[in-house]
């Protein structure tokens, strides 16, 4: 028999025992569920309910998308994220959720209702001025929504956001740390917890944003309330 010949055999025979192996060996046994933040709208029982894994599912076949879809679809308002998906060899895998933080409070036009929205505008929920007055948030003036978010205020708040995380701040410190953003012709004005204002350019709000944080941890702590960066 020829080398080449063997050599196949042993390869087949070789691939055969590693997908029966790996068959019998690696199916899930364990499935857990993993907050990544405070989350008060899900527990552990009701996400681990949605999640439709077979308990002899190989776990390398785990379909890490159809969990993410399955899981944030069953919370119609928007409230929770998957942030990932992770193995644990041999048979164990864990869903990292986190909720979506609301961020920002803004009024809605025509009504005396605001909505309170999240970071990227998933999570938003309309309250009346008493029930939005008991939650933490940046106050947002200057421009209002009506029945869509895919306005140019939106898209510059996001990007503030987004430059803060981006700097090492929590979606919790971030709504400590800011009080307020007030709408300019050519400019947004953060004002800070300690009084201290970032005066960020319209035209290039995450540049801009990161700028004044930087000046302002530079500047010594004493000097920073109610400074104008």
């Amino acid at each position: 028999m020829k080398k080449s010949t063997v050599f196949a055999i042993i390869f087949c025979t070789v691939v055969l025992a590693a997908i029966v192996f790996f068959g019998v060996f690696f199916t899930v046994d364990e499935i857990d569920v993993r907050f990544e933040n405070d989350v008060t709208s899900a527990d552990k029982q009701a996400v681990l309910a949605v999640i439709d894994v077979d308990a002899q599912t190989n776990i390398f076949s785990v379909n890490e998308k159809k969990i993410k879809q399955k899981v944030e679809e069953s919370f119609t308002d928007n409230s929770i994220e998957v942030v990932k998906v992770v193995r644990s060899f041999p048979n164990k895998i864990t869903v990292v959720v986190r909720e979506r933080t609301q961020l920002f409070k803004i009024r809605i036009k025509y009504s005396t209702q605001f909505v309170a929205a999240d970071k990227d505008f998933r999570r938003n929920a309309a309250y009346d001025a008493e029930q939005i007055a008991s939650k933490k948030l940046v106050e947002v003036n200057g421009f209002e929504v009506t029945d869509s978010f895919a306005v140019d205020g939106c898209y510059k708040l996001k990007s503030f956001a987004y430059a803060l995380l981006e700097a090492g701040f929590s979606e919790d410190s971030l709504t400590t740390f800011v009080t307020k953003i007030d709408f300019e012709e050519d400019r947004l004005v953060a004002t800070l917890f300690d009084g201290a204002t970032f005066s960020i350019d319209s035209s290039d709000v995450a540049a801009a944003t990161s700028d004044c944080v930087q000046r302002y941890y530079a500047t010594p702590y004493g000097e920073r309330a109610g400074k104008a960066f």
